[in-house]
């Protein structure tokens, strides 16, 4: 069945924005991923909500979804890819280098299964990979969704390449409990398939490394040129053995400017396998504890877990949780220091205590790492007397135009 609208500008010259549909884009500076749903919201359900969760709504990478926000008939605001002209979603997607785009189909009948198409051939390769090895099920893709127009909206990178993710109707129930309705949706409950399916799509593309730690008391460094002081960091981590005689320490860190200054997000993994997180500083050398959070998280021999470290001004926080659920609401941690202030290097630290007494090395395995610079983040919505209103940032945002820069 063919669209009602040729392209958005014929849509948007229809329809009321705000009533009928919303736009949402979030740029965080140096993002050079983007994770968009451009048939949100009633138009094929899930699909923003997976989009959301991969991106974490900018917070990971450039993020746009366009929602259809009708009681019903929101196919109507279907316009297929190779026609998607909407401004916003356009200039989001040609700032980064690569794209995931999320869509719904039918599939077979009662089969949660994932098309992938795309020009991005190496990164569908990969994502096949992850899917299947987290329990997914992937098909050879229809060529009507193959994706392989170079104007659909996932190609439209400035490498010309990316990736289309068509997620069958059951895969997309198996993500909400109960049933895949707006109510449900707007709930923000979601089952343990839709965490692993996102956490599957993460590790296709961002990888893992390896630290070895092959001595106690000795600190293991990986790091990167900072894009500005005030960052977004996120990694898993996890060991490849329980703790013994002592624990195990990795961290993120920020602002750091050699071995001796820097602030840290510490994970302590320790022989009781209790895992507690510390912000920390280093200052001339000598390392003190900012504030400590016991997680009730339990470390086991590979069990991954997510840390997230965020600084702005001299405001740092942080969050950690087990890799494949959701991040805690709010901030586990959260206070104040002004000590550093260059924007320095990011990275991660591995080092084992001095009462550490496992056999040498223990293996560090790090993945999902993620470097931001400050998110700006843009809604557009039109209200029904036409006028569009803005906020600032970090609240419900909406802003007329984005500010997308990529690296």
């Amino acid at each position: 069945m063919a669209d009602l609208y040729a392209s958005y500008t014929a849509l948007a010259a229809a329809e009321v924005e705000g009533v009928a549909y919303s736009r949402t884009a979030v740029a965080p500076t140096g993002a050079t991923w983007s994770s968009i749903a451009i048939h949100g919201g009633g138009i094929e359900t899930g699909s923003g909500e997976m989009a959301r969760e991969v991106a974490k709504a900018g917070a990971r990478m450039a993020y746009y979804e366009f929602k259809g926000l009708k009681n019903s008939g929101n196919g109507d605001l279907h316009v297929t890819s190779t026609n998607f002209d909407e401004p916003l979603a356009v200039a989001l997607v040609g700032a980064t280098r690569r794209c995931l785009s999320f869509h719904g189909f039918v599939g077979t009948d009662g089969v949660p299964e994932t098309a992938l198409g795309g020009l991005d051939t190496a990164l569908v390769a990969s994502l096949t990979a992850s899917l299947t090895r987290a329990g997914f099920r992937v098909i050879t893709t229809p060529s009507e969704i193959g994706g392989t127009d170079p104007l659909n909206i996932c190609n439209r990178t400035s490498s010309g390449a990316g990736v289309q993710l068509e997620m069958s109707r059951a895969l997309r129930d198996s993500f909400f409990p109960g049933a895949n309705t707006r109510a449900v949706r707007d709930s923000g409950v979601r089952t343990e398939a839709f965490y692993r399916y996102a956490s599957a799509v993460r590790a296709a593309y961002l990888g893992r490394g390896l630290m070895s730690v092959g001595s106690i008391n000795v600190s293991r460094w990986a790091l990167l040129p900072a894009p500005s002081a005030d960052v977004d960091l996120t990694a898993t981590v996890a060991t490849d053995t329980l703790a013994a005689g002592g624990s195990h320490f990795p961290a993120l860190l920020a602002r750091w400017a050699d071995a001796n200054n820097s602030y840290l997000a510490r994970l302590e993994f320790s022989t009781t396998q209790t895992v507690i997180l510390t912000l920390r500083k280093r200052v001339a050398g000598t390392e003190s504890l900012l504030v400590q959070y016991t997680t009730g998280l339990t470390h086991a021999a590979g069990r991954r877990f997510r840390v997230r470290m965020q600084l702005v001004g001299t405001t740092i926080r942080a969050n950690a949780w087990q890799d494949g659920t959701s991040e805690p609401v709010g901030w586990q941690l959260e206070t104040t220091d002004s000590s550093l202030t260059a924007a320095g290097s990011v990275g991660m630290r591995g080092i084992l205590s001095t009462t550490n007494t496992n056999s040498l090395p223990v293996v560090t395995s790090w993945g999902d790492f993620t470097t931001l610079g400050p998110t700006q983040a843009f809604a557009v919505i039109r209200s029904v007397n036409g006028i569009v209103k803005a906020q600032p940032a970090g609240a419900d945002v909406r802003l007329a135009t984005p500010t997308i820069t990529a690296l």
